[in-house]
């Protein structure tokens, strides 16, 4: 029960210590609740809110219950530098993502892809984690790349899958995942494809911006908000529906509670496996409305 306690007053604190992130991220929760009641899909949408919190409270309750001495994960060169290169290296790859999925893709000339395609490796953060191996000098573990609480998927999963069945069965796509993928092909989709670079992004963004600004909270939904825009390119692609100002705005909000719960794993177990493990295996799609 102390452990329990002490998340709550941590949680409670977080008001306190980062009014501005908690003000941003209610209205994100404020902003899918609304257009969720118009949809009808209300309670998936707070079980979803809900679900994103408890994990990162029972996050906290595992790491009083079982604490491991923390390695921060550090910013070694001058953080300006620094968030010029991830800024950088991020526009990058976004451009490729909004060629590929805002254009006629199929009928651009083949000059005009060939010139594209490089910036395919910054979707993936090929060159990002080159520079900060070989030329910041930053060694695995001190990027996240360390096996501390590796665990806690098993125990966030239940939790997450949990909500999923009991609020939006019809959301899970473990099944058609497999048909479609195999084993080895959902493994590789899941963690090489998407969670690797994205949450490696991710913790280059929250770290560095919450150094320069003083305020991890806000590093975090700032990371998190860039993270989730860089879905409308997909998005529109998987949809071939017009993006609006508003219709951008809704769909970055409808991502900030899973992303801030991926991040808030980051931070606090200092290492990239956890968020890993829950993004990599991310086939709930509680997230999804």
């Amino acid at each position: 029960m102390n452990h329990i306690r002490l998340a709550l007053q941590r949680h409670a604190g977080y008001i306190k210590r980062y009014p501005a992130a908690i003000a941003l991220i209610c209205a994100c929760c404020a902003i899918i609740l609304v257009t969720s009641y118009q949809s009808h899909t209300l309670a998936h949408a707070i079980g979803y809110i809900a679900a994103s919190w408890f994990c990162c409270l029972l996050t906290d309750i595992v790491l009083y219950a079982w604490p491991v001495v923390p390695k921060e994960l550090p910013v070694k060169k001058p953080v300006r530098n620094e968030l010029l290169t991830i800024i950088g290296c991020t526009l990058a790859g976004a451009l490729f993502l909004c060629f590929r999925f805002f254009s006629d893709w199929e009928h651009l000339p083949g000059l005009v892809k060939i010139c594209l395609i490089p910036l395919l490796l910054f979707t993936f953060q090929i060159p990002t984690a080159l520079i900060y191996l070989f030329r910041y000098k930053y060694k695995p573990a001190e990027l996240g790349l360390n096996l501390r609480y590796w665990y806690l998927p098993l125990i966030l999963h239940i939790v997450w899958g949990g909500v999923t069945l009991w609020l939006a069965p019809e959301k899970s796509h473990w099944q058609d995942a497999y048909q479609e993928y195999g084993i080895a092909g959902m493994l590789f989709t899941g963690f090489i494809s998407a969670a690797l670079p994205e949450e490696f992004l991710r913790m280059l963004l929250q770290t560095r911006i919450g150094k320069a600004t003083n305020s991890i909270g806000f590093g975090m939904f700032i990371a998190t908000a860039i993270w989730s825009a860089l879905h409308i390119p997909v998005g529109h692609g998987q949809s071939h529906e017009p993006v609006t100002l508003l219709g951008a705005i809704e769909s970055t909000s409808y991502l900030v509670p899973l992303g801030i719960f991926w991040g808030y794993l980051t931070q606090r177990t200092k290492s990239l496996v956890p968020a890993l493990g829950m993004h990599g295996l991310n086939l709930w799609g509680l997230q999804n409305f």
